[in-house]
């Protein structure tokens, strides 16, 4: 129950429920609101978990992107050099992501938005798709590179929303 007469409460100082009552606990709720937005509910602590699926994430980016730089058909002009920087960079960011506990999210977003931009490209260019001429191996990779970018994209947005916690992080949460 809430004390209607405490002082701090009355001069809008409410900092229960937070570390050594120090931070306030209504930072998230707007002025003129009652309560935070819906998705601030939402709050899943499985650092390591969350970590493996966004090295997983990206390796499938980078695995697909191989995939369909091996195969015989180019969407567009020099697109299996980008192909092939993507996949090195996915090597990378999954080689640094599982020896270290660097926080390294921020380097799968650019790795993501590149296989996006490639995605986009093929699109104004020869993309292989069945109807182009690919086989349908070719054709799911080329559309996996699209479903993993957009799938990172969303991860990385939760996870600087506050929805997800990846490891390390500074709340002790452990799997």
């Amino acid at each position: 129950m809430e004390d209607e007469n405490s002082p701090a409460l009355r001069a809008g100082v409410d900092f229960r429920g937070t570390k050594n009552a120090t931070q306030p606990v209504l930072e998230h709720i707007k002025p003129g609101q009652k309560r935070a937005p819906f998705l601030r509910y939402i709050r899943i602590n499985l650092p390591r978990t969350t970590r493996l699926l966004l090295v997983a994430v990206i390796a499938v980016i980078g695995g697909a992107s191989a995939a369909v730089a091996l195969s015989n058909q180019e969407p567009f002009l020099f697109a299996t050099l980008a192909l092939w920087s993507i996949c090195g960079a996915a090597v990378v960011f999954v080689a640094v992501g599982l020896m270290t506990s660097v926080r390294i999210w921020k380097w799968g977003l650019p790795i993501a938005l590149l296989s996006l931009l490639i995605y986009l490209g093929g699109l104004l260019g020869n993309a292989p798709y069945v109807w182009n001429g690919a086989s349908v191996v070719t054709a799911a990779m080329w559309n996996l590179t699209l479903l993993a970018s957009l799938a990172y994209v969303v991860l990385f947005w939760a996870l600087r929303y506050g929805m997800i916690v990846a490891a390390p992080d500074n709340q002790h949460f452990l799997d």
